[in-house]
């Protein structure tokens, strides 16, 4: 039997919790185990990521599951809340051309849009939200993207996209706290969630941090608190 990493283990344990709470209902993935992405690098290394500089850390923390995602809500008497996940397996990730560069109207665009390659997805839903890495070279550090069916736009770069101001680990740390809460993303985002279209992820997330707490007292969500009340 493969030994899972310890960050592996802990993704896990993380889909056991939503898969076992009492006032959550959810569709969870199986954890099939795929290529990590030090092999990928190896074995399948394509010329269009000449200079992406993939750290040491995030070949540490990269995850092999083939998919590992639930899509979920509470129940009963529990405040609504709503989420979902797909993390993608680096293997499928960097061989996908999406979004597509057809959505740009620049050169600029159409260059940053096929640097794109997706990381998190909502496929059982369909909600349309999705997190992308962009592969540019010579940069220490990959950027993360966020997309979703929302007025969002940071010009020049095409409208739908904001940029996280976190890296690819922390989006894995920040993902065991919120468990994929719809919206949980702008929490690190520069956009206000106070009304309009994305009322409704600022209450999804309000009633996390006043639920998950409870729900999963091993996690300590103080971080996220001002966070989310700058948002507000």
């Amino acid at each position: 039997m493969v030994s899972l990493t310890p960050n592996e283990q802990r993704h896990v344990t993380s889909l056991a919790e939503i898969r076992n709470c009492p006032v959550i209902e959810s569709e969870c993935s199986d954890e099939e185990l795929s290529m990590p992405l030090s092999d990928i690098l190896a074995e399948e290394y394509n010329s269009d990521w000449e200079g992406v500089i993939f750290s040491g850390a995030m070949q540490a923390c990269s995850l092999r599951f083939a998919e590992l995602g639930a899509v979920w809500s509470t129940v009963g008497n529990s405040p609504t809340i709503k989420g979902e996940f797909n993390l993608v397996n680096f293997h499928h990730a960097l061989q996908v051309s999406d979004p597509g560069t057809s959505r740009g109207v620049t050169d600029f665009q159409r260059s940053f849009l096929s640097q794109l390659c997706p990381i998190d997805r909502t496929p059982r839903s369909g909600a349309g939200m999705q997190t992308y890495i962009r592969m540019q070279a010579d940069v220490d550090d990959l950027e993360l993207w966020y997309s979703d069916i929302a007025d969002i736009e940071q010009p020049p770069y095409p409208p739908g996209f904001i940029k996280l101001d976190i890296n690819y680990c922390q989006y894995l740390e920040a993902l065991l706290l919120t468990k994929g809460t719809y919206g949980w993303q702008y929490l690190f985002a520069d956009v206000s969630l106070a009304s309009g279209e994305f009322t409704s992820k600022g209450n999804y997330l309000k009633n996390m941090l006043q639920v998950f707490p409870d729900l999963f007292p091993e996690h300590d969500y103080s971080s996220l608190v001002p966070r989310l009340e700058a948002r507000l």
